[in-house]
């Protein structure tokens, strides 16, 4: 939770039925994508096993976003204090001293409030959209049943506090009394995480050379699976070869190097901005390059 000044008020938005629905969401996708790629090892080898498992590993592409914005919603909230207000939300931060607000209104009082964003569910109503009359109108909330309108001059900010009628009069209280040390104007959008980890030499070389690796995994094994009949997949206690397999077990070292890749790479991203994190992040991409390696030398030594 990010840290605010000991004597504000903090506020947060409800969590309870978007905690629900991402951890649900999440052990759907889990399962969906576990089921396909069983599929894919029952399946003779051929291109039919290679699309359940290409087909698995896509659906896995969801879990990044649901894991971030679940972890947006336990890493968010609102504080006010006498020099300001704090906006947090996942690695979204705005700093707002009182001048900077124009208005605060709830949605209720609006006789025509703005459009929600397209993509919103319990615990994810984000997003910007473009008013004709209040411009841009970004969204940092959960319920959209306790929505507050934050008015400044570059943009309208839309939150949820759990208390609504509690923030709004603690903020417009709080807000008459004035302050002797402002807080300073700041935005921090996380949109450019990957654009800045992007720009840096080595992370973006591990990267590119982590989702290559995991490339030529997949086509390797997609190619050399339809013309073997049997693997061993490793040696026993002795150093004799395992009992051989079908070739068609080999799809599981693809599946698996991708959910490596897909995970160290959301985790990289969110360490990225932490004090000190950016070397975690190296390590995390780092290793996702290695275990991709690592499969591939397995690869090798399975079919030799």
């Amino acid at each position: 939770m990010a840290q605010a000044a000991p004597t504000s008020l903090q506020f947060d938005p409800p969590r309870r039925r978007g905690t629900g629905l991402h951890v649900s969401a999440a052990l759907l996708v889990l399962t969906l994508a576990s089921l396909l790629f069983l599929l894919a090892l029952a399946q003779p080898p051929g291109p039919v096993g290679i699309i359940l498992l290409v087909a698995g590993s896509l659906i896995c592409l969801l879990l990044p976003l649901l894991f971030y914005r679940l972890y947006c919603l336990h890493k968010s909230g609102y504080w006010i204090s006498r020099d300001g207000l704090r906006l947090r939300w996942g690695l979204r931060a705005v700093d707002l001293p009182y001048d900077a607000i124009v208005d605060v209104a709830r949605w209720s009082e609006l006789e025509a409030p703005p459009q929600l964003p397209r993509a919103t569910w319990p615990g994810s109503v984000l997003g910007q959209v473009q008013d004709a009359e209040l411009g841009t109108v970004e969204f940092m909330a959960s319920d959209k049943t306790r929505l507050v309108l934050l008015g400044t001059a570059e943009r309208v900010y839309v939150l949820s506090p759990e208390k609504d009628s509690q923030f709004v009069a603690a903020l417009k209280r709080e807000s008459l009394r004035g302050s002797l040390r402002p807080l300073r104007a700041r935005s921090a959008a996380p949109s450019f995480v990957l654009v800045e980890a992007w720009a840096q030499p080595l992370p973006r070389r591990l990267m590119a050379a982590g989702a290559g690796a995991s490339l030529v995994l997949l086509l390797l094994v997609g190619f050399l699976a339809p013309s073997l009949s049997a693997v061993s997949l490793g040696f026993g206690p002795d150093g004799a070869p395992l009992p051989v397999v079908a070739a068609n077990q080999l799809l599981l070292l693809p599946g698996l190097n991708l959910l490596f890749y897909v995970g160290n790479l959301l985790l990289g991203l969110l360490f990225f901005r932490e004090p000190q994190g950016d070397s975690l992040s190296v390590l995390l991409w780092g290793s996702s390059l290695v275990t991709s390696l690592l499969f591939l030398a397995a690869i090798i030594v399975s079919i030799l």
